[in-house]
């Protein structure tokens, strides 16, 4: 079974410790519409485990909330300074949904800026407004430079 791989001795033990994790991802990341863990950020964090880093910005003026998560490095893939960006377009409780990550495997979607800015569409940059991938840099905009930076 699927748990004898991971703890060949006792896999009753490896499928309680994940459960244990699997309960707590749930009550961090619950919203009114489903589990914790069913949720974007909820089976980030349980295929990944706990981000190095998180940055959370509620107060962006011309976008949704959104949350930045950084890993440095991914052992199964050797991949480092993986990102995941994940925002609430529909501004309800915790409903945050992945928008875009560096990971191999993962939604990688070039256009994710233009999409988490959707509220100002006059400022796509350069003059291609359907295939635009970034945002005119205005006042309190900042999720390129922490994408890119964190």
């Amino acid at each position: 079974s699927y748990w004898t791989k991971h703890n060949p001795n006792q896999p009753q033990i490896a499928y309680e410790e994940y459960m244990e994790v699997a309960r707590a991802v749930d009550q961090m990341f619950k919203s009114g519409l489903g589990y914790g863990f069913e949720t974007d950020r909820g089976y980030i964090y349980l295929k990944y485990g706990r981000p190095d880093d998180i940055i959370s910005e509620w107060n962006d003026p011309s976008a949704p909330p959104y949350e930045i998560w950084s890993y440095n490095e991914f052992p199964q893939t050797r991949q480092s300074n993986v990102r995941f960006i994940f925002y609430n377009p529909s501004l309800a409780g915790g409903d945050f949904v992945l928008l875009h990550s560096t990971a191999r495997g993962e939604l990688n979607n070039p256009q994710w800026e233009v999409e988490l800015y959707r509220n100002a569409p006059n400022e796509i940059e350069g003059s291609n407004y359907i295939d635009g991938t970034e945002m005119q840099d205005n006042f309190g905009r900042q999720a390129r430079r922490r994408f890119r930076d964190f």
